[in-house]
């Protein structure tokens, strides 16, 4: 019997099918054992592929690295975004966004793109397949905190404004990945309310045409 062929489209999307189950593992590795840990043997059992599948849709284990990486960032922006036009939208107020946005840095999410953000020291062709993912990233994240505040101040210290919001986020999350007090949090979005956002105006969210 001649074995039925399988449509292009089929094919498409069973390798656009592979291809998320081997991002989401090696995501998921990533988290679990960090940068250091994560085998390829690790990834494959459990996106349930084999290695030929693997190396089919990524030349070596940085190319999925570097995919899984950009995923992570653009789910991230998209997350920060969301929040972003809560607040706009008057859903939410300015301390809730606040701590929703500091559960956004302090999650799993965070946890893997840090791995690999600490990986790029070390691999610079890793550093290289991720360049073009990391110049988005901040390009959103940027825009993330214009569209949704106004300040007045200067275009270039306000871009150094939010650059420290940005960094002060990651290190309170990064130092969260060690544990904290448990009013720490509460204690760290009130001062970054404080410190950040009382001279930011949040801009009113545009009307759906």
């Amino acid at each position: 019997m001649t074995p039925a062929k399988i449509a292009p489209r089929a094919q498409a999307r069973n390798a656009d099918q592979m291809v998320e189950l081997l991002k989401q593992a090696a995501t998921r590795q990533l988290i679990l054992n960090g940068f250091a840990g994560l085998s390829i043997q690790r990834i494959v059992s459990e996106a349930g592929v084999s290695k030929g599948a693997l190396f089919h849709h990524f030349p070596t284990k940085n190319h999925l690295i570097a995919a899984a990486f950009g995923d992570l960032l653009r789910t991230f922006e998209q997350e920060l975004s969301n929040l972003g036009c809560r607040l706009r939208k008057g859903e939410i107020g300015r301390t809730a966004f606040v701590r929703h946005v500091v559960e956004t840095f302090a999650s799993d999410m965070f946890i893997g793109s840090m791995e690999i953000a600490l990986a790029i020291r070390v691999e610079p062709d890793l550093s290289e397949l991720v360049a073009d993912s990391v110049n988005v990233w901040r390009a959103g994240l940027n825009a993330f905190w214009t569209d949704t505040f106004a300040l007045d101040l200067p275009p270039e210290e306000a871009r150094t404004h939010w650059a420290m919001a940005s960094n002060l986020l990651r290190g309170h999350a990064f130092t969260s990945t060690f544990g904290v007090e448990p009013d720490a949090r509460e204690k760290f979005i009130l001062a970054f309310e404080q410190l950040i956002l009382s001279k930011a105006a949040i801009k009113k969210a545009a009307n759906p045409t």
